[in-house]
C-alpha cells in the first residue's frame, strides 16, 4: 500500500565527520581544500579548538577543520525492504519513507510502484518496512591518500633544482641578471652560484592525458590536477569546456582543465637538462 509523505523530514543520507568522539554533519569545506567542515546542528556542542566560519547575517555556518583532525569522515545511506524487495531511501516524511527500488521483478514494480524515467520508487507506510540498514562509505582514508600523494609530487608543479657539490637544492629556472643560478637553502636564503659551479641544474615538469587530449600539468586546484591543454583541435577545447586563461606572456590564452587525479592517464615526469645550455 502506498501512502503519501507527512509534513516532517528526516535526513536519510549525507556526510559525517567525526571530531574528537562527536559526530556532526560535514561536508568539504568549499574553496578550501582539503578541510572538512563541521556543520552545526540541535544539541550539537562546537567543536574545541575549531574556529568558526561565519555567514553574512552572523552566524555560525560551519567549522572547517583539516582531515588529519578527524577521528572518521564518512558518507551515509540507507537502505530497507517492503515486501521483502530492496529500495534505497530516498526521503523520510514524519510515518513514511520513500525508496527506489533496486529489484528486478518488473511484475512488482508495475503492480505496486510509480515509474520515474527509467526507475521506480514507492513511499510506504514506515511499520510495513523491514530490513533497515545504514551503510557507510569512508571519506577520510582516500582524502588521506590523495594529500599524501600530492605533496609526494609536490601538487605536480614545474619545479626547477640545482645541485651543488653533491646535494640537491630547489633553483631558479633562469639565471638571474648577473648570469648566475639563484639557489633555495633550507634556510630560507638564495645564494647565487655560477653555472660552472653546479653539478647539475634541471626542470622537471609532469604531462598527462585526459578524455584523449594531452596536457602539461601546471599544478593543482582545489585537490584536482590542473593542466594546460597542449593539442590542437578547438573542438576539444569548447567540447570538453576547457577554461580560457591567459598565458604567462600576458598576450595569449591557453586552455586549462582541473580534473581528479583517477581520470587521467599516462601521467609522466620529465627532466629537461639546463646546464648544458649554459656552460
Amino acid at each position: 500500500m502506498m501512502t503519501e509523505p507527512a509534513e516532517r523530514e528526516h535526513p536519510v543520507k549525507g556526510e559525517v565527520a567525526v571530531h574528537r568522539g562527536v559526530p556532526y554533519p560535514a561536508r568539504p569545506a568549499a574553496d578550501r581544500w582539503p578541510l572538512v567542515e563541521l556543520l552545526p546542528g540541535p544539541g550539537l556542542p562546537a567543536p574545541e579548538g575549531v574556529p568558526a566560519r561565519y555567514a553574512e547575517d552572523g552566524t555560525v555556518a560551519g567549522h572547517p577543520v583539516a582531515p588529519e583532525r578527524l577521528d572518521a569522515w564518512y558518507a551515509v545511506h540507507r537502505t530497507f525492504r517492503w515486501h521483502g524487495e530492496p529500495f534505497a531511501c530516498t526521503e523520510r516524511k514524519g510515518g513514511t519513507i520513500v525508496g527506489d527500488y533496486l529489484g528486478e521483478d518488473e511484475g512488482f514494480a508495475e503492480e505496486y510502484l510509480e515509474e520515474r524515467a527509467i526507475s521506480h520508487w514507492g513511499a510506504f507506510p514506515l511499520e510495513e518496512v523491514t530490513d533497515p540498514e545504514e551503510h557507510h562509505e569512508d571519506l577520510l582514508g582516500p582524502r588521506l591518500a590523495l594529500i599524501r600523494r600530492l605533496d609526494e609530487a609536490h601538487h605536480f608543479r614545474p619545479e626547477a633544482y640545482a645541485v651543488l657539490h653533491g646535494t640537491t637544492h630547489a633553483a631558479a629556472a633562469e639565471l638571474d641578471p648577473a648570469g648566475e643560478v639563484r639557489l633555495i637553502a633550507p634556510d630560507g636564503t638564495r645564494p647565487a652560484v655560477t653555472p660552472n659551479q653546479l653539478d647539475a641544474w634541471y626542470l622537471t615538469h609532469w604531462t598527462f592525458t585526459w578524455r584523449g587530449g594531452p596536457f602539461d600539468a601546471v599544478g593543482t586546484d582545489q585537490g584536482r590536477i590542473k593542466g594546460v591543454y597542449t593539442g590542437g583541435s578547438w573542438g576539444f577545447a569548447d567540447n570538453y569546456q576547457l577554461r580560457p586563461e591567459q598565458g604567462p606572456d600576458g598576450r595569449h590564452d591557453r586552455y586549462t582543465a582541473a580534473v581528479d587525479l583517477d581520470s587521467v592517464t599516462d601521467l609522466e615526469q620529465h627532466r629537461t637538462d639546463l646546464l648544458a645550455a649554459h656552460r
